[in-house]
């Protein structure tokens, strides 16, 4: 277990981040024990699961984005609505970027000032919300001023850069003077294109609307509750309004992700080094890895039902009421971050079912048709509650809670109504055999491609599919409490996507994959009470996920890497794209 904490954040360190330093410290520290083991002497014991955690933030912190972004913008409007760029002498132009915050339905012209009249030469128009994010054009013109004028909508514009191509120095930017002083106040912001320094995929949308909730501005994003937005704020408050800001809230809960799932595992388990196993499989999952670095609102979600099913559990091998009442409250609050954790309710449905139909132990006062009660009181009025309060900003905004009433009839139009087509789509069927990723982000420049996509871990989802079916054998032969709980929350967060028809992607599986690796640890768990020679499978198992996520690892984090390296070693399949 020490080899499987250690090691894979040293390969890490020595081949992506090349630090020597840290990797030789780490095998020194391992032949050191290995040492103490062969002289019949004590190891000195490492806390596994710190080290897993310390060994996601690695990861995940690795390259997520700048921490340094344009703050201040200049608002273009009707009655405000150009500026004037003007340079000491006429200048070559190669490259022009400008750093966009909140575009609402803009157009806009540039144009430079040539044999005293101005030529228009760029024209732009909002065809999707892009949001806090560099474009750059190439130009070749030569003048000593530019204007750029808004004729519809309103936009939040940033810095701009105007840069001339030198073959020594590549970009040097070109010094000018500009009526609007906050474009150009900000000289350590770098021109930047890539998911680094911009926004990417739907993080447009909702780290957008987390800056609106902020700066108190009309939310964009109303596709979704609220929860989420709020979460990515928290993180925008403490490093701005950068990438490295909007994306850290769901590093951390991705991170305390891992410490649930491990202690969830344990008591489902009664094991040390399964629950380890466990807590080291989401830790090495690809999906689990790419969705926390990301400024979307599923992590937050998938964390609070993985905790309300750990409340619920506790709860029943405790018989105590608070757990019932957490498990309610986290329903309450995964409900409030995106509706697909509603689907959730049918396993809470399923496991009372069995627990009044198995007669499962419970004490008196939670028994029959108080077990129902109670499970109305948490699942329904204080969930209920929890979602209600989550609106508190509109309601303080508005004084009514009519704003709330309606937002949720937008929430369900929208999903109920999109139509839309997207060439990542995937059917629900083929989430679990992994068919067909979801690109994120892509950019191949100089021969470099750097991608971001979400996939299944290989290894976990072969294994997650026949752990499944391994489970429907168990409750065939002997029902137990565990396998139907972890068997109803797979098949309640997977299966209502066959009854939606809409656009969908694989990224929807999220919920239910932490249910399919605590599948998989209890055919371990079975397999190894068979023979503990299948400890040795075990860990083999484990050392193949760990590998795969460090091949994967460029794919999945946006890691410059040549493109031979993804048609030579990742393409396995026809539907994969990097």
């Amino acid at each position: 277990m020490q080899f499987l904490a250690l090691f894979p954040p040293a390969f890490f360190l020595l081949f992506y981040s090349q630090l020597y330093l840290p990797v030789l410290i780490v095998v020194l520290l391992f032949i050191y024990n290995l040492y103490r083991y062969t002289q019949s002497l004590s190891i000195i014991a490492y806390p596994l699961l710190l080290l897993l955690v310390s060994s996601f933030l690695l990861y995940s912190l690795y390259g997520l984005g700048n921490k340094v972004a344009p703050q201040t913008f200049e608002i273009f409007k009707e009655g405000n609505n150009s500026a004037l760029f003007k340079f000491s002498e006429v200048k070559q132009i190669d490259k022009i970027c400008y750093y966009t915050g909140i575009d609402n339905f803009s157009k806009f012209t540039l144009s430079y000032l040539d044999a005293q009249k101005l030529k228009e030469f760029y024209a732009y128009s909002h065809k999707y919300p892009f949001s806090f994010r560099w474009n750059c054009l190439n130009t070749d013109i030569k003048t000593s001023e530019l204007q750029l004028h808004l004729s519809e909508g309103s936009l939040m514009l940033g810095e701009v850069r105007f840069m001339y191509n030198d073959l020594l120095y590549d970009d040097l930017i070109i010094s000018m003077q500009s009526d609007k002083a906050l474009l150009n106040d900000e000289p350590q912001a770098i021109a930047d294109m890539s998911y680094f320094s911009s926004m990417f995929f739907d993080e447009i949308y909702h780290g957008r609307t987390a800056y609106e909730v902020i700066h108190g501005l009309k939310l964009y994003d109303n596709a979704h509750p609220n929860v989420g937005k709020l979460l990515i704020a928290s993180g925008i408050k403490a490093f701005g309004m950068t990438p490295f800001g909007w994306r850290l809230t769901n590093v951390l809960f991705g991170t305390l992700f891992i410490v649930v799932f491990y202690y969830f595992s344990l008591i489902l388990f009664d094991s040390e080094r399964l629950a380890f196993a466990g807590a080291l499989l989401l830790t090495y999952s690809f999906m689990h890895f790419t969705q926390a670095r990301v400024a979307l609102i599923d992590t937050f979600g998938v964390l609070f039902v993985f905790i309300s099913y750990y409340f619920l559990y506790r709860f029943i091998i405790k018989q105590n009421l608070s757990p019932l009442l957490l498990s309610g409250l986290f329903f309450g609050l995964a409900a409030a971050t995106k509706w697909a954790a509603v689907f959730a309710s049918i396993g809470f449905l399923a496991i009372a079912v069995y627990l009044l139909v198995m007669r499962y132990p419970l004490e008196k006062v939670y028994s029959g048709y108080k077990l129902m009660f109670y499970g109305l009181l948490s699942y329904v009025v204080l969930a209920l509650t929890v979602y209600v309060l989550t609106f508190y900003n509109i309601y303080l905004e508005t004084g009514s809670l009519k704003p709330v009433y309606w937002q949720q009839f937008h929430i369900y139009n929208y999903h109920s109504n999109l139509q839309e087509s997207h060439i990542y789509s995937s059917p629900w069927w083929s989430w679990p055999l992994n068919i067909k990723p979801m690109l994120y982000y892509r950019e191949i420049k100089e021969g470099l491609l750097s991608s971001i996509t979400v996939l299944g871990n290989p290894a976990i989802f072969l294994l997650g599919n026949i752990a499944i079916l391994y489970l429907f054998y168990v409750l065939v032969r002997r029902v137990t409490l565990q396998a139907f709980i972890i068997l109803s929350a797979f098949l309640a967060l997977y299966l209502p996507y066959v009854f939606i028809d809409r656009v969908m992607f694989i990224y929807h599986f999220y919920y239910a994959l932490p249910f399919m690796i605590l599948a998989i640890v209890y055919l371990w768990k079975d397999l190894i009470a068979y023979s503990s020679r299948f400890y040795v499978g075990l860990y083999l198992f484990l050392i193949i996920v760990i590998a795969l996520f460090l091949l994967f690892y460029p794919v999945l984090s946006g890691y410059k890497v040549p493109l031979s390296y993804t048609t030579d070693y990742l393409n396995w399949f026809k539907g994969w794209t990097f």
